[in-house]
């Protein structure tokens, strides 16, 4: 009796020890590697491209093809005792750094940062916005209105987009020229980059 007593009482705490390490594993933070890159080819599922191309099919024509690989390694961090002016400026800029894009999600990025621009200078000329005229216009080109953030910078209308299926941002300004472009999510999160620092 005392023989199986002991045999029980060691088979729960082992059933314990796994239920405690596999809860941990998820919830763990993520590791650097995770904010490097935006995803590991396709992480980002399958399904949720599918579904991208499907709402964005010029998107996808666009970049048909385009593997899934990670960009150009970064340049290599300072070595030293991270006393350098411009070592201590990095640091204190850390929050503004983004996410790198894989090649597929950089590709369309761009395919999204170009069908904006056309269509914000319709017949060659930029279109003149406010910031409900570029919310308009942007809803009308498919970008859900709970995925964009307007806001006015430098006089100028501006905006942050988010498109979760292909885990990338489209930022803009609409000044003359426009400056539209893809990037990676901010480290702190989110596509609008954040304010502060220390």
């Amino acid at each position: 009796m005392r023989h199986t007593w002991s045999r029980t009482a060691t088979g729960l705490a082992a059933a314990v020890t796994a239920l405690a390490l596999a809860g941990c594993g998820s919830t763990s933070a993520p590791s650097n590697a995770s904010h490097t890159e935006s995803r590991e080819p396709g992480q980002a599922g399958a399904e949720a491209l599918a579904r991208h191309d499907r709402l964005f099919p010029q998107v996808a024509a666009t970049c048909a093809g385009v593997a899934a690989t990670p960009p150009s390694a970064p340049a290599a961090a300072p070595t030293g005792d991270g006393g350098t002016w411009a070592d201590k400026y990095a640091e204190n800029h850390a929050y503004k750094q983004t996410v790198r894009l894989l090649a597929d999600a950089q590709c369309r990025g761009e395919a999204h940062a170009a069908r904006i621009a056309d269509a914000l200078r319709p017949a060659g000329t930029p279109a003149v916005l406010d910031e409900a005229g570029l919310r308009a216009a942007l809803q009308r080109l498919g970008y859900p209105a709970e995925l964009v953030n307007v806001r006015t910078s430098t006089g100028a209308p501006g905006f942050d987009l988010q498109i979760p299926e292909a885990v990338l941002c489209v930022s803009g300004l609409l000044t003359s020229p426009p400056d539209i472009h893809p990037h990676g999510m901010y480290l702190d999160g989110g596509c609008t980059e954040p304010e502060g620092g220390h």
